[in-house]
């Protein structure tokens, strides 16, 4: 079994427009997710239409900068 990988590493084997068509978001958000350096995770998941599920590592509580 695969598995999970960076959205990064995931579009090394699919087009950018693929996984954007995956993801229902366009292309251009793809490559934006990549770029802000997003911790962005993609996983076998044989429930999904398209075989796989995408969700973001994220800190939880309050940021560490002042606002």
């Amino acid at each position: 079994m695969q598995s999970d990988q960076t959205l990064k590493e995931f579009v090394k084997q699919h087009s950018q427009f693929t996984v954007a068509a995956m993801m229902g978001i366009t292309q251009g958000a793809v490559s934006q997710m990549i770029r802000s350096g997003r911790d962005v995770r993609v996983a076998p998941d044989s429930e999904s239409s398209n075989g796989y599920k995408f969700y973001e590592i994220r800190p939880l509580g309050k940021s560490s900068e002042a606002a």
